[in-house]
Formats: C-alpha cells, structure tokens, sequence
C-alpha cells in the first residue's frame, strides 16, 4: 500500500483525490495540506485524510511514501526539493517550472534523490491521445505532417493566483504547455516558434519540426458561456486524425468539469471516415494510476518524465520570446 500526501487543495488537488479515491486498493492518501484548512478539510474529507496546514510535519512524516503536489506553480522547485531531500517519491503537475533554470534544478534534485519523479503531463494518458500516437507510432497512418491544437478556456479565476502571468506563467505557459508536448510526442524535436498574442490572455504559436509543422492556439479570454474546448488534428500521408473536446466549468471551480463530448478518435482516410473506440476514462485517473504502478515496481515512468516537461516548457518559453520580439525564436 503507497501513502501519499497531496500538497494543495485547489481545483486540480480535488481531481487528483477523486482519482486516488478511486485506487483505494493500492493507495491511501493520508493527509492533505493547504494554506487554507477548510479547503484542506474539504478534500481530506473525501478520503478520510487528516487536514493540515503544516507542509514541515508531511514532509517530516515518515509514514507518507510520496507527495502528489498541486500548488501555485512559484513554489514548484522549493517544494519539489524539498520533498525528495525528505525521501519523498514526487508527482509534480505542470507545468514543471516557470524557468529553464528552476526545471534542471528539480530534475537534478530528482536525480541525486534516487526517488520517483513525474510531471503530470495529462494529455499523454488521455484515451484518444494515447491511441493518436499509437496509431502514429505504428506508421498506421504514414508520416504526420500538419498538427493543428487548440485549448480554449474562459479566464482562470477559480484561484487568486492562475491569472497573474507573472505567477503562473500564462497562457503560452500554463495552458499551452500541454499542446506544445502533444507536439513534440506526435513530431519530434522543436526547432523553431512563432508566436503572437492578438489580445492579452490568447496566443497562437506555430512550431517547426523536421519535415512538420504545428499550429496550437491557447486562450485563457473565451466568454464565461464558451465551455472549455480542445481539438487536435492530425493531417499525415495516408490520412487524418482528429479528436474534439469540451466541457462545462467544473461546479466547485476550475475549468473543466461534467462533459457530454463524443468519445473516440476519428480517422478519415482513403476508405472512409471511421471511428476508433477508446475506453472513457478521467484522464486524471490513468495518470495516477501509472504514478503509483512506478512506485510499486521501482521503476522511473516513461510518461510525464522531467525530460518531457523540460521540453514542453522550453518551447512555451520560445514562444513567449517570440511573442516580445516579434520573430521566430530558436528552441534551444
């Protein structure tokens, strides 16, 4: 049995509960700490876990196996640090850091720790976009040329935190980092980005790739009636593949909540459209199941990985460049 503290009780440590609520059998969460004790109340109340505002005693504890930490994304590296000095294997949500020189130092922190670390880069556990890159892997589809995605969002004010860019990195950071490591999964190594923001909070990159291009459009400015909406498209030699998705705002906060999309990857090819089932599922849920499948089997994840995060992270940082001096901006 793996016990695990989350470290924040906002929008994104509810998810996570429900999830690891969900792996009662492999997991037990057992305390949640946040500024707040009531929100921390809240959500510890879910599972059964103590409440506390004292992030000292759950590092401390030596009872707690690992950390799950969904906090502001400022305190990233001095808690990630923190928690793998203390022996703490490390879920960390995205995006990782808000610099390059705060990413390698968790990753370092990660290394010389000989614990678990993953970055919680969602999209690579979501069904569809699980299969879209089987699909690609698998050369089912040719060689992928054009990706198109896109993130739409009404402005993040569940928290008192998300909508300074200054503290969550904005829109070309904390939404679009999910979009640019989609691209990076489905065509490689990102060379060069061009990005504008036509109005404060909306963002339009374009990311070059060897022998490919992607396009991702990131808004945090969407009317408060527009529901969160994603697409990718996938336009390859021998077909596409296309995936759409929204969702209402979620009731206690947060952007993403009960949705009535259609599931399922759609592929138009030579032979006809067609759709290709996939399991529903919160993607939240494989995420931290897989987490936990690391820990019990002692093994470093594929998926989510400090390298993956680095890299996301690199191209939002481009595009950000770009966004000021107005020209294309090398990833490096």
């Amino acid at each position: 049995m793996i016990t695990v503290a989350i470290l924040g009780a906002g929008f994104m440590g509810g998810a996570h509960a429900g999830n690891f609520a969900v792996l009662r059998d492999r997991v037990r969460v057992k305390t949640v700490a946040s500024r707040g004790r009531e929100r921390a109340a809240k959500v510890a109340g879910s599972l059964g876990a103590e409440a506390t505002t004292d992030l000292d005693a759950v590092l401390a504890d030596p009872g707690i196996d690992a950390v799950d930490i969904c906090l502001p994304t400022p305190l990233h590296r001095e808690v990630t640090e923190r928690a793998l000095a203390a022996g703490k294997h490390v879920f960390l949500e995205k995006p990782i850091a808000l610099t390059l020189e705060d990413a390698d130092a968790i990753m370092r922190a990660a290394e010389r720790s000989g614990r678990i670390f993953m970055v919680g880069l969602v999209l690579r556990f979501w069904p569809e976009y699980v299969e879209l890159q089987r699909l690609l892997a698998a050369g089912e589809l040719g060689r992928p040329r054009a990706v198109s995605a896109l993130r739409l969002s009404p402005p993040a004010d569940w928290n008192d935190w998300m909508g300074d860019a200054a503290k969550s990195g904005g829109t070309v950071v904390d939404l679009l980092v999910h979009d640019f490591d989609q691209l990076n999964w489905l065509l490689g190594t990102p060379q060069r980005v061009y990005a504008r923001e036509p109005t404060p909070g909306h963002v339009v990159a374009t990311v070059e790739y060897e022998g490919a291009v992607g396009v991702a459009e990131g808004s945090m400015r969407m009317p408060r009636s527009y529901p969160f909406s994603s697409n990718i498209r996938v336009l390859c030699e021998g077909g596409v593949a296309e995936y759409a998705f929204s969702a209402a705002p979620a009731e206690d906060g947060g952007n993403i909540g009960a949705s009535d999309a259609a599931r399922g990857l759609r592929l138009y090819t030579a032979d006809g459209p067609r759709t290709v089932p996939v399991e529903s599922a919160d993607p939240w849920g494989p995420e931290l199941a897989y987490f936990v499948e690391c820990l019990e089997r002692g093994r470093e994840p594929e998926q989510g990985t400090g390298a993956q995060a680095r890299e996301a992270l690199k191209v939002s940082l481009a595009a950000a460049e770009s966004i000021r001096s107005g020209r294309a901006e090398s990833v490096s």
